[in-house]
């Protein structure tokens, strides 16, 4: 395992602080999730549905809801 070392400020520090005590981790887990996030394939990175593409069900009541509300 490497170590790292990085200089925040402040601002970033508490969100980061806030980040672990609401998801119950350490900031490593926290790297780790947000390196997971970033390098997924660049079709779901860049798609409007991105997330949602393995929940048919959830996607077709999104597109749904859209077309109800644009007329």
């Amino acid at each position: 395992m490497k170590k790292i070392e990085i200089e925040l400020n402040q601002a970033t520090y508490d969100k980061i602080e806030k980040l672990t005590q609401t998801h119950h981790c350490q900031v490593s887990d926290l790297i780790k999730a947000m390196i997971d996030q970033l390098t997924k394939p660049e079709m779901i990175n860049n798609s409007f549905i991105g997330e949602w593409s393995n929940d048919a069900e959830l996607v077709d009541q999104m597109i749904e809801d859209i077309l109800l509300t644009r007329n």
